[in-house]
């Protein structure tokens, strides 16, 4: 089921028991709006296809865009730049996913620079306004998740040079 985070109805039971009585109240048919103003009646949509925000129900905009969550942000990523240098991390353009009552939406604009680098851990990413910003962030994330190997390499190197 789609969840808009600003729906009033915080489970599947919630929304499920709504939905099924709004859809069959032949007294006073219930619609669902859409973004462009116009309206649907409930009983023609899906469940999977509304959602029930500020007190109406609103269709859900389709989102046929990959979400990635980089430190509890959601990102749509676009290209990646032609940045190399010596940290081996690549650099992608980044979306900010939005939501409105009508669903998730992202920017005209790649406001955001997400820096990322494969691991034997799995892949770390993070994001910020400049190359310089996703960088220095994912250096931190890479230090304190391998801190343990850097300070073993370090101490290695330290007792062989004695």
């Amino acid at each position: 089921m789609i969840n808009n985070s600003l729906s009033e109805f915080k489970t599947d039971g919630q929304k499920i028991a709504a939905y099924n009585r709004d859809k069959s109240n032949k007294r006073n048919p219930v619609v669902a709006y859409k973004a462009d103003g116009t309206t649907v009646p409930l009983k023609e949509l899906r469940i999977d296809n509304v959602e029930f925000v500020g007190g109406l129900w609103r269709v859900q905009n389709e989102f046929p865009h990959k979400i990635e969550n980089v430190r509890k942000k959601d990102f749509v990523i676009g290209k990646k730049l032609p940045h190399v240098e010596r940290t081996l991390f690549d650099f992608y353009l980044a979306y900010l996913v939005c939501e409105n009552c009508y669903g998730k939406y992202i920017g005209k604009n790649a406001d955001y620079i997400v820096a990322k680098y494969p691991t034997v851990r799995g892949v770390y990413s993070a994001y910020g306004k400049t190359i310089e910003d996703a960088r220095a962030y994912l250096g931190i994330k890479l230090y304190d998740e391998f801190q343990d190997v850097i300070h073993q390499s370090i101490n290695t190197q330290k007792q062989n040079t004695k």
